[in-house]
C-alpha cells in the first residue's frame, strides 16, 4: 500500500530521531499522528507537531530527552516562559508598534528610515499577538492551540528576520527577536501537560508588574518635556532610556530577587528554582547581547555581562540541587500542598 502524503511528511520528520529510536517506536508513532490529524480534519503536519517532532527529535539525538525533566519540572518553565512572552509581547506591541496618525514632524525620523508595516513601526506587529493568542488558549485550556501558536511565533520570527533581510521592511532588535524564540520554545516544551490556570494568571501579574515598573521608571528619565521624545515607537526599541532600554536596565535587579523568591518557594514546592533560573537566563541575553554589540567598552557591557556572571554560578547550583529533589521519587505532595497540583505530584 502507498504511503500518504502526511505520513511521508511525519516519517520524513522522524528522521530528526536516531535510527534505533524510529526502528523501536516510528510506526507506532506515525499511526497515532495520523489518527489526530484524521480527527481533526488535517492533511499537513501542524506547527506544533512539527516543533513537538524537531526538538525532541534533536534532544534524543543528543541524549537529552526531554522526558528526562520531571513534568513538575517543565510544567512551571512552561508557566514561567508563557505568562513573560505573553506579558512583553502584549507590552511591545502597545508601546513599540502603534504609529501615530499623522506622524508627527517633531518626532523625528522613523528607526533606520526603512518602510512600515501598514500602520506599524516594524513586523513584529505580526508576531507579538500569537503568544498572548496562545496565553489564552492556555487558560481556556486549549492545549493544542496554545501549542499550535507558540509554533507559529517560533516560525514568525525565523520568517520577522528573512524578511527584514530581503526587504527595507523594518524589524525588532534581533537580540529581542531571540529572546522571544527562546521563551516561545520553553513554553512549547512544558504545554504538552495541563497548565494550571492560577499559577499562569499568578505569574502574568507579576510580569506585568515588572514591565509596569520599566514603563514608569522610563517615563521619569525622560525630561518633562521630552514627551514627543517618549512617544514615538522607534524610541522603545532602540531609544536610550525608553521602555526596552529601561527593561534591560532593571533586569539584574529583577533576576536576582525573582530566583531568590523562587527559591523559597521550592523549599515546599521543588521544580521552582530550576524555571526561574531557565527563564531567568532568557530575558537578560537582550542586555548582554547588546552591551557587547553597542557597548563594548562602556559600563552597560561591565553591567549587564559582569553582573550576570557573578550571580550565575550560585543560581546554577540552587537550580541543580532544585532539579534533583524535584527529580526524587520522594518528592510527593503532602496534605498542607493545594490541590492544583496534585496532577504533578509525581514527577516521572
Amino acid at each position: 500500500m502507498t504511503p500518504s502524503r502526511l505520513e511521508v511528511a511525519y516519517r520524513r520528520l522522524l528522521r530528526c530521531y536516531p535510527p534505533r529510536w524510529r526502528r523501536d517506536h516510528g510506526d507506532e508513532v506515525v499511526a497515532t499522528l495520523l489518527d489526530l490529524a484524521d480527527a481533526a480534519g488535517r492533511t499537513r503536519p501542524s506547527p506544533a507537531d512539527i516543533a513537538d517532532l524537531v526538538a525532541h527529535g534533536l534532544a534524543a539525538r543528543l541524549g537529552a530527552s526531554l522526558g528526562l525533566v520531571p513534568v513538575v519540572v517543565r510544567q512551571r518553565i512552561a508557566i514561567l516562559a508563557l505568562a513573560s512572552l505573553a506579558a512583553l509581547s502584549s507590552d511591545l506591541f502597545v508601546v513599540a508598534e502603534v504609529l501615530p496618525d499623522p506622524w508627527p514632524a517633531y518626532a523625528g525620523d522613523l528607526a533606520g528610515g526603512g518602510l512600515t508595516f501598514g500602520p506599524f513601526l516594524t513586523v513584529g506587529a505580526a508576531i507579538y499577538p500569537l503568544p498572548v493568542a496562545a496565553f489564552v488558549a492556555a487558560l481556556l485550556g486549549a492545549r493544542r492551540a496554545a501549542r499550535s501558536l507558540l509554533g507559529l511565533t517560533c516560525l514568525a520570527v525565523c520568517a520577522a528576520v528573512l524578511v527584514a533581510a530581503l526587504t527595507d521592511i523594518e524589524r525588532p532588535p534581533l537580540y529581542l527577536l531571540l529572546v522571544l524564540f527562546l521563551l516561545a520554545g520553553m513554553a512549547l516544551a512544558g504545554t504538552p501537560t495541563k497548565l494550571h490556570r492560577r499559577g499562569l494568571l499568578t505569574a502574568a501579574a507579576l510580569f506585568v508588574l515588572f514591565l509596569a515598573v520599566a514603563e514608569g521608571y522610563s517615563c521619569l528619565l525622560v525630561r518633562p518635556d521630552g514627551y514627543a521624545y517618549y512617544a514615538n515607537p522607534s524610541t522603545a526599541y532602540r531609544g536610550p532610556e525608553g521602555p526596552v532600554d529601561t527593561i534591560q536596565a532593571i533586569l539584574p535587579a529583577t533576576v536576582i530577587l525573582g530566583i531568590t523568591v523562587a527559591t523559597v518557594i521550592s523549599v515546599r514546592r521543588p521544580g521552582w528554582t530550576v524555571a526561574a533560573f531557565v527563564v531567568g537566563t532568557a530575558w537578560p541575553l537582550m542586555p548582554i547581547i547588546k552591551a557587547t554589540r553597542y557597548y563594548t567598552w562602556g559600563w552597560e557591557a561591565d553591567y549587564a555581562g559582569g553582573g550576570f556572571l557573578l550571580i550565575l554560578g550560585p543560581t546554577a547550583l540552587a537550580a541543580v540541587l532544585d532539579l534533583s529533589r524535584a527529580a526524587s521519587p520522594h518528592t510527593l505532595k503532602t496534605p498542607h500542598q493545594p490541590a492544583e497540583d496534585q496532577d504533578t505530584a509525581t514527577t516521572k
